[in-house]
Parts: structure tokens; sequence; C-alpha cells
């Protein structure tokens, strides 16, 4: 039992480090890197730890012999691996170089195979136990994950993964005290020394670490731009991500501040103190700002509240401040942006009476505030960071949904409207077929709900407007106006009540064509075509965007480009799963006294452990979509659910440890009681307590289903430990582990290409192919040859 205690101790610690590791290294490459590459490189991350166990599998003698050595290799490898990753990004190696990919993807995947090989060791040493170290280990992966919010809120990066190494280095000291080796009464005091040592480091821990010198990074090109001097202020390091605080000098010795959230999206930092001295300073940065003017033409009855969603460095703040509205409201999901403007920039986020900036994201806050502001606006809120650790969903995703913005129009007064300020014309498009798709379903028709926009554009930033109730005649017509006398009538250009006006001409025999509105808005508009025409015939993809496949950004027909490789991963795990359960697993290489019916068993329990491992992810997957909309911060949402979800696998891991008998019949039973309590918890359940859901009910929504979802796959490793093989757990833990990495690639495809919902239902499929299969394996007889 002494042993076994052992044992749990080390593979709470591993998995522990490991999801802390895991969620520090994407923080860590959402800094350095394009968003689209942290994908690639934590799938591969990831698809490590099935490397490892399979490798135990295969090499278990020779690992076996020279224990201690791979015993210390996770926390050495994961120190060496970060330290290269902060040198390589410093010396010009980028991901988007042909070879930085691949070096980022080696350094990233190797603790991970390190920890995996740690890992599959123990649960073969153990198989008695495997019940209690499997759900231990979905114990301390749920500890670790809701640790990781706490830690990376309250210390730098690099000290999250200073913790995370003495966590495998406590697991190192606790396996060279069982372990009675010459060495080891050397080797622990040393191992407590480097701990020591790494608590008293904490200053030199706590370092900055600069972004990467990659063009895709707006902090890099301008802090390398020689014609600007530059100084960071202040750096914060957040569960959201890090956040920069950068003074620019110009040539003319004027000052800027800017902030930055990940080293991507700049937004100047806007004082209302400092523009109300300087009156030529305030024309002119207000007149940069493109929805100010649509705010001229409102009566004082519409301006009395205003919600900013995003509000950056203080501008959309400041234009409604200095407009007259005369209670402003902001929601910046960013907690560290929040702090250092209060701490830099107090006269915009924190000394007005009438100005209020609340830390939350601005969707969930939207529908806090049901029917209250006359305003709603949403300025380029795009950060380009990943949220979470999906690793493809923007944080912003959410925000342009047909679902988000029926929350937006919820959240309106009867005289209010909602204020786009978008990228480009796709952008406009995109939100428009959300806006008519909307419309139709509530039985508004095309040209009534067209009489409820105006869109405005200075060629950069056009700016789309949409009204609850139509817009008065008489307001439009003098906005038009307005519109063309400031030079805010560039594509793309349209407001209702007013005739198109145009030019269709042959010059020289070149056919010269000048429509003042945009030609396929004016024309829906008119009943010419219909609404559905917008995205139809456009090349790119402008369909509309719902909470089920959220990925408003996404402009591709079809797969989208930065889903490639990691798809290609997927295959390729698919692919050797099929090529190895064709030829009978003979990498497995069993022995001469295994029988031809273990073998058969063996092959039907590496089936199962494959489906398990998927069904699990797009299960899970699913349910996060939609209950992460019920909280308020995307990382500490994703963090809280991952807790919740693993706590309520490990309990159901920990139940069977008292299964003895009728294995095969358990693993048939729990796995139909997981279709049917993901059933009732989808489509009964959340439907009825959905708008009233707090955190505390969404944590127990989550441990029903995550209880039942725990229970298969250790009793599947109960039911292999029969199996003489000194292979057969790590193989089974590894064919999970790369199963699990293939499903979370394919969960992402699928629901662009399809939705969350069929990924949840497929997932209940794998999960009634695991029943069928079991009841195979129950029925299995003895061959004999």
């Amino acid at each position: 039992m002494k042993r076994s205690t052992t044992n749990i101790a080390i593979i709470f610690l591993l998995t522990a480090a490991t999801i802390i590791f895991e969620i520090s290294l994407s923080r860590l490459f959402s800094y350095l890197l394009s968003f689209h590459f942290v994908l690639i490189i934590i799938a591969f991350s990831i698809l490590g730890l099935g490397i490892g166990q399979i490798t135990y599998a295969k090499y278990s003698e020779k690992i076996d012999h020279s224990l201690l050595w791979w015993m210390a290799l996770p926390s050495i490898s994961m120190f060496l691996s970060f330290t290269l990753l902060l040198v390589l990004s410093q010396i010009g190696v980028s991901s988007s170089t042909d070879f930085g990919l691949p070096i980022f993807i080696l350094l990233s995947t190797v603790p991970f195979i390190a920890i995996g090989i740690v890992y599959a060791h123990i649960f073969e040493m153990d198989k008695r136990h495997v019940s209690t170290l499997y759900a231990l280990d979905l114990i301390g992966a749920a500890t670790g994950a809701l640790a990781s919010i706490f830690l990376l809120n309250a210390f730098g990066l690099v000290e999250v993964v200073a913790i995370a190494i003495g966590l495998l280095l406590l697991a190192l000291i606790i396996a060279l005290i069982t372990v009675k080796n010459r060495y080891s009464k050397i080797l622990v005091p040393l191992v407590l020394v480097v701990i020591f040592l790494m608590g008293f480091a904490k200053d030199a821990l706590n370092f900055d670490i600069p972004v990467a010198k990659d063009p895709s990074k707006d902090l890099y090109r301008l802090m390398a731009n020689p014609a600007l001097k530059s100084e960071k202020l202040e750096s914060r390091w957040s569960a959201f991500g890090k956040t920069d605080l950068v003074k620019f000098t110009y040539p003319d010795g004027t000052v800027s501040k800017s902030m930055f959230i990940d080293g991507a999206a700049g937004t100047d930092v806007i004082s209302i103190d400092e523009l109300a001295k300087d009156t030529v300073e305030m024309k002119r940065v207000l007149y940069g700002f493109p929805g100010i003017f649509a705010m001229n033409f409102l009566s004082e009855k519409e301006k009395d509240s205003v919600l900013i969603i995003g509000p950056g460095g203080g501008i959309d703040i400041a234009a409604t401040y200095f407009m007259g509205f005369k209670y402003i409201e902001a929601a910046e999901v960013n907690p560290s942006f929040v702090a250092l403007m209060k701490k830099y920039n107090p006269s915009t986020f924190n000394d007005k009476e009438n100005i209020k900036v609340h830390v939350n994201e601005g969707r969930n806050f939207v529908v806090e505030n049901k029917g209250k502001y006359d305003a709603v606006m949403l300025t380029i809120p795009v950060t380009k960071s990943s949220r979470g650790t999906d690793f493809y969903g923007l944080t912003e995703n959410y925000l342009f949904t047909m679902e988000a913005l029926a929350d937006y129009l919820d959240g309106l007064t009867e005289d209010g409207a909602i204020y786009f300020t978008m990228h480009g014309r796709q952008e406009v498009y995109n939100m428009l077929a959300n806006f008519l798709e909307l419309q139709e379903r509530m039985g508004v028709g095309q040209l009534e709900a067209l009489k409820k926009v105006y869109i405005y554009s200075n060629e950069m930033n056009p700016v789309l407007v949409i009204k609850k109730n139509p817009f008065e005649q008489k307001t439009i017509e003098e906005a038009h106006k307005t519109a063309h006398y400031y030079g805010l009538d560039k594509e793309p250009f349209y407001f209702p009540y007013i005739e198109q006006e145009g030019l269709d001409t042959i010059v020289q025999n070149v056919n010269y064509k000048w429509y003042m509105f945009d030609d396929l808005l004016y024309d829906i508009s008119k009943g010419s075509y219909a609404y559905d025409e917008l995205w139809k015939t456009a090349s790119i993809n402008l369909s509309p965007v719902s909470d089920d496949s959220p990925y408003f950004f996404n402009y591709n027909n079809g797969i989208p480009d930065a889903m490639t490789t990691p798809l290609w991963l997927g295959l390729f795990i698919v692919g050797w799963f099929i090529v190895n359960h064709v030829n009978g697993w003979r990498s497995v290489s069993f022995s001469e006294n295994t029988s031809i019916y273990m073998q058969r068993k063996f092959r039907a329990w590496a089936l199962i452990s494959f489906l398990l491992g998927f069904s699990y992810i797009l299960i899970q997957g699913y349910l996060f979509q939609i209950l992460n909309l019920k909280l308020s911060n995307p990382s500490q949402s994703f963090s809280l659910l991952l807790f919740t979800f693993l706590l309520g696998n490990g309990v159901g891991s920990l139940l069977t440890g008292t299964f003895k008998k009728n294995l095969s019949r358990k693993l048939i039973v729990y796995s139909a009681l997981i279709v049917l309590v993901s059933l009732l918890t989808v489509y009964v359940l959340l439907p009825i307590w959905y708008k009233q859901l707090s955190e505390f009910w969404i944590a127990l929504f989550l441990l029903l289903p995550s209880f039942f979802i725990g229970i298969p796959f250790p009793v599947l490793l109960k039911t292999a430990s029969s199996l003489k093989e000194k292979k057969s757990i790590p193989y089974l833990l590894g064919i999970s582990s790369v199963a699990g990495v293939a499903a979370s690639i394919f969960a992402i495809v699928i629901s662009i290409l399809y939705g969350y919902r069929f990924v949840f239902l497929l997932g209940l499929f794998g999960y009634g192919v695991v029943i069928m299969l079991a009841y195979r394996l129950k029925t299995l007889k003895i061959v004999h040859t």
C-alpha cells in the first residue's frame, strides 16, 4: 500500500504540472507567435504524452533499467525546453520561417514525451490500483487547471513555469525516496537544494519576456521602427495573456502611449483630462474616431446611457463623454488592461462619476443589464489572442454571432442602436448577414430590416449602425447628406430611404460603372434580390454565424487555412491507428505464451480505447461551448469548466475501484448512462434552467455528465490488467491520448463545417459503438489453436 500511495502522489504531481505547463505554453505562444500557430504547436505538444506512453510500451525494459534518469527527465526537459523557446524567440527564429515551426514543435513536445514515459511506467508497475491512479491523474489535472488561473494572475509566466518544474522535482524526490538506490542519499538533498534555490530566485524569475522578432506582431514592428523611441512602462501577465503599456516618442517630440494584448491589437491611450485642456488635440483625436459621426444625429433622449464593449485605451469612452452621454459603462474582458488603465489613465477609467469600467465579458454583461442602454458600441474589439486552450476560436468570435446580436438588441432601449466599427467590408457584410437572418427568424422581412441600418466608411474602418426600430427618414436624410460632405461615402456605403444614383456609360470602348450605394445591399433593400444573396454570391465565407459554429473571422469556404496542418496531424493519427488495428497490433510484440484469444481481446480493447478517448473530447468540447457563454471571463471560464469536468471524471474513476466482477457488463451500462445523462442534460435540464444558471449551478450541471464520462476508461484499464503482457496498459493509455489529440482537431473542423451540436451527436455515437464492442467482447469465447 505504501508503494501505491507513492505512485498516487507522483501521478497527481505529474498531471498537475502538465496542465499548468500546457496552459502556460498556450499563453507564451499567444504572445510570441501569430495566434493560428498556437493550435499547431500545442496539438503536437499534447500528442507528446501519447508518444511517451507508447514509447514506454515499446522500450519498457531499457527504460526500467535506468529508471531514475527517466524520472528526472520531465523536470530537466521542461526547464531546457522553456529556456530554449525564450532564447530562440529573441534571436529571430520565427514560427513563420521554414525551420522555425518544426523547432518550436520539437521543443514543446519533448517535456510531454518525458512525462508520458514516467506516467506509463507507474501505471504498468501498479496495475492493481489502476482505477485509483487514473482517478488521481484526473484530479491532479483538475487541480492544475484551477491553480493555473490564480498562478498566472498572481505571478509572471516564468515563475508559473518554475512552479510546474518544482512540482515535477517534488515527484522526483518522492520517487528517489521510494527507490532503494545508492544514489538516492545524494540526489534527494541535491534536488531539495534546487527547489529551495528556485524559491529564493523569485525576483530573478520575474523578468520581462520581450515580444518575439515576428513581423506579424504589432508591438515588435513599432518597437523595431528606428524613427520611434519606445519604452515599456509596465507589463503584466494574467490568465488572459500579457498586457504591455508602451510609450512612443516621435521625431517631432510628441509622445503617445499604447496598450497591446499578446503583442498585437495595439490601442492608443486617450486621457479625457488632457483632451479637455487642448481643444485642437481633442478635435484631431475625436475626428479620427469613425464612430463619432453617428453620434451627431442623436437626440438628447438617445444619449442617456451607453455600453462600450472593449474600450481599448479609452477613445470610445472619451468620444461618448464629450458627445454628451450622461452615463457611460464599459466592459473589458482583460483584468490587466483595466488595472493598467486605472493606474496610468485614471481620468478616463476611474475618476469620473458618470463613467464605470467593469472587468467582464461584454456580451455576458449586456445580458445582465437587459433593456438599459441607448447605445452599445463595439469598436474593432479584436485582440488576436487565443481563448483558453481551444487554440482556434478567438476571444471575440462570440461577440459577433446571431445570438450575440440578439442579446445586444435586447440590451437596448426602444430608441437604442448598436454601433459596430469594423476592419473592412467583409466584416460589415458578415454582420449584416447575421442581422438579416436574425430578423427573418423574428418575422421581419429584408425590406423592413434594412430600414434599421445605415453604413458609412472612411475607406479604412466602416461603421455599421443597427437600430432596434426603423430610423426616421428625416434623420437618415440629414446623416446621408453630411456623410458625403465629410467624405464618409466610400465603400461600403448605404442609407435607407435614399434613392440610388449611379453612372453606367461607355467611354472609348471602356465601360465605366459607379454607384453611390453598395449595389447589392441597395437591391436587397428594394426586394430585387433575396437577402441570402449577400453571402451566396460571395467568393469568401460570409454566411450567418451562430453560437453553434462561432467563427466570425473565418472567411474560408470550407476548412480554414490555419487548420490545414492540424487536420493532417489528425488524419495521420487516425491512419496510424487503422493500420495498426488492421495488422493486429503486431508492434505490441505479444509473447509466445499469449493466446490468440487474448490477442483478439487486446485488439478490441485498443479500438474501445481509441473510441473512448475520441468521444470524451467531443462531448467535453460541446459542453464547454454551451456553458462558456454563461461565464464572465473566457480564460478563467475555460479553466473553471476544465476543473469541474476533470473533477467529475476523477470521482467517477474512483468509483471503479470498487468494481470487481462483470467489468464488460459495467462498461456497457456506464457507456449507455453517458449517452442518456448527456442527452438529459443538454436537451432537458439546460433548456429549462439555462437563463437562470449561476457559476455554481454550471459546475453542478457539468458534474453530472462528467461523473459518468470518467468511468468507462478506467473500467477498460482494469479489464486489460488481466493481460500479463507488460505493454498492454501503456499502449491503451497512449492510444487514448493520441485519440484525444485527433478528436480536439476534428472537433474544431466539424464545428466549423457543421456546428458543435453535430460534434456532440458524433461523440454520443462513439459511445454507442463502444457499447456494441463491449457487448461483443463480453460474448467473445476462447478459441483454441
